[in-house]
C-alpha cells in the first residue's frame, strides 16, 4: 500500500541490456527454462545491440521478421510469443521505424 507522503512514481524505467536479434525463432528451435530463458537457439544471430541507460536502442535491419532476446545471467530472455509460438516476433518494414516495448520483468512483483 503506497504511503500518502510518498512521491508519485515516475512510471516504468528502462534498463541497460544487450538485445540479441535473431532470425524469426520458434519455441521448437530453442531449449527453454521456465518458458522465458532460452539456450541452444538454432536460428542465425543477426546482430546484438546495447541499450542506453534508459533501455533505448536503435538498429538498422533489412525488412523481415525477427525474434528479440535480452542477455541475462540465466540465458537469453524473451517473454512474448505469437499464436504460432514464435518468440518475441518483430516485423521490420521497408522505410518504417518499428517501435518495440520489451518488458524485462522476470523478477517483477505485482
Amino acid at each position: 500500500m503506497p504511503s500518502p507522503d510518498a512521491p508519485p512514481s515516475s512510471g516504468r524505467r528502462g534498463v541497460e541490456r544487450t538485445v540479441c536479434i535473431y532470425e524469426l525463432t520458434n519455441s521448437s528451435q530453442t531449449t527453454s527454462q521456465d518458458g522465458v530463458f532460452h539456450t541452444a537457439i538454432q536460428t542465425k544471430l543477426i546482430t546484438q545491440v546495447k541499450t542506453d541507460a534508459n533501455g533505448n536502442f536503435t538498429v538498422n535491419l533489412k525488412p523481415g521478421r525477427y525474434s528479440l532476446f535480452t542477455k541475462e545471467e540465466q540465458g537469453l530472455y524473451a517473454n512474448l510469443f505469437d499464436g504460432e509460438m514464435n518468440i518475441f516476433p518483430v516485423e521490420v518494414k521497408k522505410g518504417e521505424v518499428t517501435a518495440v516495448e520489451f518488458l524485462v520483468n522476470y523478477n517483477a512483483f505485482y
